[in-house]
């Protein structure tokens, strides 16, 4: 009898407290998942508002301007900045109560990685005139965050300034204080094309590993187009000026090494290592097979770069069985330059939308989200599959420049090295 009892017992402590348990932690989780979901549908339908508002507003503006210059001027015009104040407490009531998975979506970086950023920028941040000189005060991590949901969501500034109650001028002035804060506290992580032999030889024995290329190989370079809406002189009137030419040099670790931004007039600067002297060209000499070989870097093909020693691409016209070796070992890693772009895109998503600011603020916000790219690609940072859906690389190639330079010295003796390269690829083909 004893025993009946002890197994009665037993049987109902698993199934009054164990099952009732269980249950009511399913419960919680519902109930979470469902508020979560509630909060995401009523964020998005205050975002398609206030874009909705915002649109009408500006028309109504410019419908405003045209009225009151054709009558008086006695009137207040009304200006596309007459937007009333939301008091959003976005960055205090929502952020906090998200998930770790709604956290790493929302702003593309995991909670701990975020407090690691506010803790090494928050020195820089609150020295800044821009945060602390008018009210209300903007703090280190509300500076971090709204400048992490730009670079993740990429949503108009309008929207962001209301989701954070900031005005938008002053949004567009924490943006490039923390792109500031960020490349001088972090500036270490876009590493400058490599000039110690060391660091040249862990590169180019990285790119050996993974393509067979000659142990001379120390960058690939790749090349993309921004779209932009900026109002400055050099874009206005031109034809080309929409686009934000970005070129970058990648290593063995498709890690983004240098950066070089142009838009309009801007863009018309010569390709990246076209003149000699430059970093490149000063590069210490591998030995490859007893023969000296310069370091160079892999040029995209139709780009119109000129051919030297330090600047190769593939044959364009291949016939014999070591150029096709040489051009398969080059898509290879221009497939690779893809990816890197891809994954740089995917986890910031403002670039792969127009972007409503100056030439000058982009290019300090771009260069910035490299070096954080980098940053997180060395921490390992979680990377979400979902996040790249919706980006496609191919609709932000670059046109070719036109008129590349031709000098025939060099160009002959950047034949003889991509030959001597070709040959020793099928040479220790397998």
């Amino acid at each position: 009898i004893a025993k009946l009892i002890c197994q009665h017992l037993h049987h109902v402590q698993s199934t009054v407290v164990t099952l009732r348990r269980r249950a009511q932690q399913r419960t919680r989780r519902r109930l979470k998942m469902m508020r979560s979901f509630f909060i995401q549908q009523i964020m998005e339908m205050q975002s398609n508002y206030l874009q909705m508002f915002a649109m009408m507003r500006l028309k109504q503006a410019g419908f405003d301007d045209d009225e009151e210059s054709e009558a008086s001027e006695t009137e207040e015009v009304v200006t596309a900045t007459d937007f009333p104040v939301f008091d959003s407490r976005f960055f205090e009531d929502v952020i906090p109560e998200l998930s770790e998975l709604e956290f790493l979506s929302t702003l593309h970086v995991t909670r701990g990685t975020f407090e690691t950023l506010c803790k090494q920028l928050a020195p820089t941040l609150k020295t800044a005139e821009e945060l602390t000189r008018k009210t209300p005060t903007i703090s280190p991590e509300k500076c971090v965050a709204l400048a992490l949901y730009f670079l993740a969501g990429g949503e108009r500034l309008s929207l962001i300034s209301e989701r954070f109650s900031v005005p938008r001028p002053r949004t567009i002035k924490c943006l490039k204080v923390f792109c500031n804060a960020v490349m001088s506290t972090l500036g270490r992580a876009l590493r400058q094309l490599p000039q110690h032999p060391v660091d040249c030889n862990s590169v180019a024995e990285g790119f050996q590993r993974e393509s067979n290329m000659p142990r001379a190989l120390i960058g690939v370079l790749g090349v993309c187009s921004i779209p932009i809406r900026a109002n400055i002189g050099d874009v206005k009137h031109s034809t080309t000026g929409s686009v934000l030419r970005m070129e970058y040099l990648l290593d063995d670790r498709m890690l983004f090494r240098e950066l070089q931004l142009g838009c309009g007039i801007r863009a018309t600067l010569v390709p990246m290592f076209s003149h000699a002297p430059n970093n490149l060209s000063a590069l210490p000499k591998f030995r490859i097979n007893d023969r000296p070989v310069p370091a160079f870097v892999l040029a995209p093909v139709y780009q119109n770069y000129p051919l030297r020693p330090w600047l190769l691409q593939r044959y364009i016209d291949p016939i014999a069985p070591h150029e096709h070796d040489f051009n398969e070992v080059a898509e290879h890693l221009q497939e690779l330059s893809d990816c890197a772009l891809h994954r740089l895109m995917s986890r910031w998503s403002f670039l792969s939308q127009p972007l409503d600011i100056s030439f000058h603020t982009a290019s300090c916000i771009i260069t910035a989200a490299a070096v954080l790219h980098n940053l997180l690609e060395e921490l390992s940072e979680p990377h979400l599959l979902e996040w790249g859906n919706a980006v496609d690389v191919s609709k932000f190639r670059a046109e070719p420049l036109t008129d590349a330079m031709c000098e025939d010295r060099d160009s002959n003796a950047a034949l003889e090295v991509r030959d001597f390269l070709a040959r020793t690829i099928s040479s220790t083909e397998i």
